[in-house]
């Protein structure tokens, strides 16, 4: 909220202190002379001093009547007209009547800049005013409309015409400004859904670029508007490097960890697959994880998870196995199918059939509905050349069903029979495949056919 903005800060410093004496006597306007001059009227004075009296006792109503008087009472183009209109900004911004101080404000910029009224630090500090009275407002619309919209654009123009009128002619801006400024012209940047400004979006870098210079520890806002254009950008490599620096200065910060391994790792997926690139990237988003689970940080169950989908794809298999079998007992790693497969694969990527067979089994026990893990261990068996262990496993995997493709299974499980020269059992799984559109189903029902009558055949010439 505008509140706890410069605006306030200006209040409480001073700046916007409600003091209404004023240097120059109070004289009639020369009538001789085409531009209004810096005078007030007898009146105005009067005024004045009434007001003061009235803000010294916070009667902000009486003053207001008051100030509203003047106003009515003095010729628009005056220097009376001027100071009415500004005094009536304090009172309005002492209330936190941000809305209301927008007219005056405007009328008190545009009769100090056309007849050169108001002092030049005076004349910045309320175009800057002026702009957050203008972005506030931008903010408070909460529509959707059209008219809406307009209006909010509208309101982020203004407020950006008047922020540049103080950059331009202040050579020595503020932190508090530099940084309303970024943030401001950043959201004006990202207003639009998809629609970023690239112009104005490098122009709030720039500037947050400024604010870090002014100060031998910059503030926070200034890094994380530069980071926020630049991931705007797409460019994670410079993006990455911001968030070491913030990592490095606010290491508890678990949001900045986490921005860190999702830049690294959008790196590594964007790198070809199995390039060195990609190699390093991917070490780049473990090392990450393990600096920041040192300090607490990336310790929940799906930060575990990236970690091993890493190792994995990094081939670090010996890691992976460790990493999850710690994990699994721990609690680290959630104890579920998807986790154990994992275990299992890393297990047979380094030609440990069994001890995946061992991880399948324990998935197996607790989820027993689930046949697709009950296959796999079918699949271990038949590479091991263990196939009756293989034909139990697979008859079990259809017993349980929730297969991923039944009839890839039932034709397995028929040809597994076959092999075992167990015919008969293995028919109605093949016809089964076959039903379910299994591909070679058919020839392998006829080879069994065929099997089954040869074997008719030599009994009856036994007998």
């Amino acid at each position: 909220m505008i509140r706890t903005t410069l605006i306030s800060r200006l209040i409480k410093s001073g700046v916007l202190a409600l003091s209404f004496a004023v240097a120059i006597p109070a004289k009639s306007f020369a009538q001789d002379s085409e531009a209004p001059k810096k005078e007030i009227s007898d009146k105005g004075s009067e005024a004045l001093v009434k007001l003061q009296e009235l803000t010294d006792a916070k009667n902000w109503d009486g003053a207001m009547t008051l100030i509203n008087a003047g106003l009515a009472g003095a010729k628009p183009e005056t220097y009376e007209t001027m100071v009415f209109s500004q005094i009536k900004v304090q009172v309005l911004l002492t209330q936190e009547k941000y809305a209301e101080s927008i007219p005056p404000m405007e009328t008190a910029l545009r009769l100090g800049r056309t007849y050169d009224f108001m002092e030049h630090k005076q004349f910045l500090e309320f175009n800057q005013i002026l702009s957050q009275l203008y972005f506030q407002e931008a903010n408070d619309i909460k529509g959707t409309t059209p008219a809406d919209k307009r209006l909010r654009k509208d309101y982020l123009v203004k407020a950006y015409q008047a922020i540049q009128v103080y950059l331009r002619a202040n050579e020595n801006p503020t932190e508090d400004s530099l940084s309303y400024a970024a943030t401001m012209i950043y959201t004006q940047a990202t207003m639009v859904d998809g629609e970023t400004d690239m112009k104005l979006l490098n122009e709030a870098r720039a500037i947050a670029e400024k604010g870090i210079l002014l100060n031998l520890k910059p503030r926070e806002s200034f890094y994380v508007l530069i980071l926020a254009a630049l991931q705007q950008e797409n460019k994670n490599v410079e993006a990455g490097e911001i968030l070491e620096l913030l990592v490095a200065q606010y290491p508890t910060n678990k949001q900045y960890w986490a921005q860190l391994q999702g830049s690294y790792l959008t790196l590594a997926n964007d790198a070809e697959d199995g390039s060195r690139e990609s190699l390093e990237w991917n070490i780049r988003t473990v090392h990450t994880i393990d600096r920041a689970q040192k300090l607490g940080i990336l310790d929940d169950p799906r930060d575990h998870f990236n970690r091993v989908g890493i190792l994995m794809n990094i081939q670090q298999f010996d890691q992976s196995i460790n990493y999850l079998k710690e994990g699994l007992a721990s609690g680290k790693i959630e104890d579920t199918q998807k986790n154990w497969e994992y275990l299992a694969s890393s297990y047979q990527q380094v030609n440990k059939e069994f001890n995946a067979i061992d991880a399948l089994s324990t998935a197996s026990s607790k989820y027993p509905t689930e046949g697709e893990l009950d296959f796999r261990i079918a699949n271990l068996y038949y590479i091991m050349d263990k196939i009756e262990d293989a034909y139990k496993a697979g008859k079990v995997a259809l017993n349980k069903g929730k297969l991923n493709n039944r009839a890839v299974v039932s034709q397995f499980v028929g040809y597994l029979g076959y092999e075992l020269k167990k015919f008969d059992e293995a028919l109605p799984f093949v016809e089964e495949a076959m039903k379910l559109g299994a591909p070679q189903a058919e020839g392998l029902i006829k080879a069994i056919k065929n099997s089954i009558e040869e074997r008719k055949i030599a009994l009856e010439k036994d007998i």
